[in-house]
């Protein structure tokens, strides 16, 4: 067996022509197929004991044998080749792997072979019509308006997924170049001072509009509160106070003015005083770029004094499809880079980002790479995890290159030499492969399945009545009618059952006010001892480091606490939603679909609890009591009070409770079974209308039965052509 094995490794090479892939291309991940790569004669027998193993091989429905483990491995090579996996993340899978299995063979190949370009995005959008073509085929071949308008929401919901693109960067980096470059026409100022002060989100729109948000009464008293710890700031806005007319912006709601795109400089600039009122800004731009639903995420700058906007800012960063962080290539990776790249590989919910240098053109190639190892290596040492390093990809632009093109300035060939163009198919290839989009395309497939399934079900019952009325079998007719007629009872007492199960999901939430409490102790405590040290050393106090143990305390404290009301609260909803599948087997599918959809809202409702602005206040109250020199017993005093007003006032307890976790649910599972009462009666409806044509000796019956037929056809085809679409 051994000696088989590898002399079909040996000649495997010889296979690679053969057209074999996995029927679904994004069944498997990449360390899945890095790990069936790695198999070779010296180590299939390990392999073959591993669960995990027979695990992979059962979702490309292979058994576990040489001869499976062969066409695994010419399909996972098939699928790097022709672009469908990244050559880099599969080469850096087996290197990883290379410290158990000897893959130097098939990762010396892969790295030296050639892969073909495939535009993602393109595909993506020939799938969105694929299921749109069958979408409204269904429409016609419905039998009332209601399942029609049914198929047209489930249409118009999947068109308006939408991609937020955020792009972060220190002042100097290069951001409003290199985004004026992306969308080819200058729209945002550039300057070397942070000349787009506020938070900034460009889309697509027919109609080119700009609309500025004000910061309302209560943002804008948080503003001066944070302010009134660092004095030069405080200075600013006293002496706003005094040049502007207040209250003219500031109201209790938020004020929103429209304005013209060529004055958004005179409001959005920080030379101008009145960008400091301004909450965001809007910009609906007609570029062909931001088509399909795209929004660019244009941040302040990461060394925003302003606290507010750094709040404002984190919040979209965590709503973000995908993030771009700008470092200028001469002078990259500063400290507040480094922050700020540690904590959302640490924090954040996406699997990739991106590093641009700009200002690529200032550099030799040689030199780019030495600043991209540069990163690397800080990174790797600060987080001592080089697997989320292997997170972070890295390109570099010029903007200048690409915004002269534009202008008429230079030729195509500066456009190319730019990397403007390498960016906008590694940016599109990355936002319609990703998570987002399989899942938004496998529950659209989804949704036509079941209404597809409800009408294949219809078309043949209406046959099996038309054949009985023919047999004389009026009595088995009125009998299903009656069934019919029963599922009416069998949904009152699934609507009941999900009613009184709201006691079972209730007060799960409680004590975590107690939790909250024991943290802020937990902060003291380290606080106080870090103190010690410093005072016992004789050393000056290391505010940088204070501030830190105060994030990753609060922070680490937080997300176990919030990891636990997750867990209970899934876990319930889990064994409700499996109760109620088995016991009413018809709302099993229906249950099912976009079930995934709203375990991931509550998950992001539950993560989004956390306040970065209680925190931000309780770190600058804790840096001033520190900087006001008192003696350590008084210095205790003070920061168990600051702390304990500050985790007070989280009130978890409450917050967790206007979230609704298990209203959210028993509403999700109540519009389920809405839809389905829905369904049922129209089938019933249909069912009484066909047995009154029936009845009807007027009627040409067989030709029903004949049309029937061939929608029969025609859906079954349908339903193939659904399965099939990938």
């Amino acid at each position: 067996m051994k000696d088989l094995l590898q002399k079909i490794w040996q000649n495997k090479l010889q296979f690679l022509d053969f057209n074999l892939n996995f029927e679904d291309k994004n069944i498997l991940d990449v360390s899945e197929l890095a790990i069936i790569l790695s198999v070779n004669q010296e180590n299939y027998e390990r392999y073959f004991l591993l669960n995990e193993f027979r695990i992979i091989f059962e979702k490309i429905h292979l058994r576990v044998d040489i001869f499976s483990i062969q066409k695994a491995q010419i399909c996972a090579i098939n699928l790097c080749k022709s672009g469908w996996v990244k050559k880099q993340e599969l080469l850096d899978a087996l290197q990883i792997l290379q410290k158990i299995s000897d893959n130097c063979e098939v990762f010396n190949f892969i790295e030296k072979m050639e892969i073909k370009a495939v535009d993602k995005k393109e595909l993506f959008l020939k799938k969105c019509d694929q299921l749109d073509i069958i979408a409204l085929e269904l429409c016609k071949l419905s039998f009332d308006e209601n399942a029609k308008i049914r198929l047209h929401k489930k249409k118009d919901k999947f068109k308006k997924l939408d991609f937020n693109i955020a792009v972060t960067g220190i002042m100097n980096s290069g951001k409003s170049s290199f985004l004026n470059a992306l969308l080819k026409k200058d729209i945002l100022g550039v300057s070397n001072i942070p000349e787009t002060a506020n938070l900034t989100l460009i889309s697509y729109g027919a109609n080119k509009e700009v609309m500025i948000y004000f910061w309302d009464k209560y943002e804008w008293q948080n503003i001066l509160k944070t302010s009134s710890f660092n004095e030069e700031l405080k200075a600013f806005f006293d002496r706003l106070v005094l040049e502007l007319d207040i209250d003219k912006y500031i109201k209790d709601e938020t004020l929103s003015q429209k304005i013209n795109l060529e004055d958004l400089k005179n409001f959005s600039s920080a030379k101008n005083n009145i960008s400091a009122l301004i909450k965001k800004i809007e910009i609906k731009s007609d570029l062909e770029f931001l088509k399909n639903n795209v929004c660019i995420v244009d941040t302040p700058g990461l060394d925003d004094v302003v606290i507010q906007r750094e709040i404002l800012t984190n919040e979209y960063l965590k709503e973000s499809d995908f993030l771009i962080h700008l470092m200028n290539a001469s002078q990259a990776l500063t400290q507040k880079d480094i922050e700020f790249l540690t904590h959302c590989l640490l924090n954040s919910r996406l699997s990739k980002f991106l590093i641009i240098l700009t200002k690529a053109d200032l550099l030799k190639k040689q030199e780019l790479d030495e600043v991209k190892n540069y990163i690397k290596q800080v990174l790797k040492e600060k987080l001592k995890d080089e697997n989320l390093v292997a997170k972070i990809d890295f390109l570099s632009v010029s903007a200048k290159m690409a915004n002269d093109f534009y202008k008429n300035l230079a030729s195509e060939e500066s456009l190319e030499k730019s990397g403007m163009k390498e960016f906008e198919n590694y940016l599109f290839n990355e936002l319609y492969s990703g998570e987002k989009s399989k899942i938004a395309l496998e529950s659209y497939k989804k949704e036509l399945l079941l209404e597809l399934d409800y009408l294949l079900k219809e078309y043949e019952l209406q046959n099996k009545f038309i054949q009985e009325k023919e047999q004389n079998l009026d009595e088995q007719n009125k009998q299903f009618l009656l069934q019919m007629q029963n599922q009416k009872k069998i949904l009152k007492e699934a609507k009941d059952e999900i009613s009184n199960s709201i006691v079972e999901l209730q007060n799960l939430e409680s004590g975590i006010d107690n939790l909250v409490l024991l943290l802020a102790k937990q902060l003291k405590d380290r606080l106080v001892d870090e103190l010690k040290y410093f005072k016992n050393k004789s050393q000056k106090v290391d505010v940088k480091r204070i501030l830190m143990i105060i994030d990753t305390t609060i922070k680490d404290g937080i997300s176990d606490i919030l990891r636990e009301v997750k867990f209970k609260n899934m876990k319930k909803i889990e064994e409700l939603k499996l109760h109620l599948s088995l016991k009413y087997d018809f709302l099993k599918e229906n249950f099912s679909n976009d079930f995934e959809n709203f375990k991931d809202k509550i998950s992001k409702d539950i993560e989004n609890i956390f306040n970065d602005e209680k925190i931000i206040l309780l770190k600058l109250e804790i840096e001033n009591i520190i900087n006001q020199n008192i003696d350590l017993f008084d210095l205790e005093i003070k920061l168990t009070q600051s702390i304990n007003t500050i985790f007070q006032n989280f009130n978890f307890e409450n917050i967790l409770q206007s979230l609704d976790i298990n209203g959210a649910f028993f509403h999700f599972l109540d519009k389920k079974l809405q839809d389905y009462e829905e369904i049922q009666k129209e089938k019933l409806k249909n069912i009484e209308d066909l047995m009154n044509k029936i009845n009807d000796k007027n009627s040409n019956i067989l030709t029903s039965f004949e049309d029937n037929l061939q929608n029969i056809a025609k859906l079954k085809q349908l339903k193939m052509d659904l399965l099939h679409a990938n």
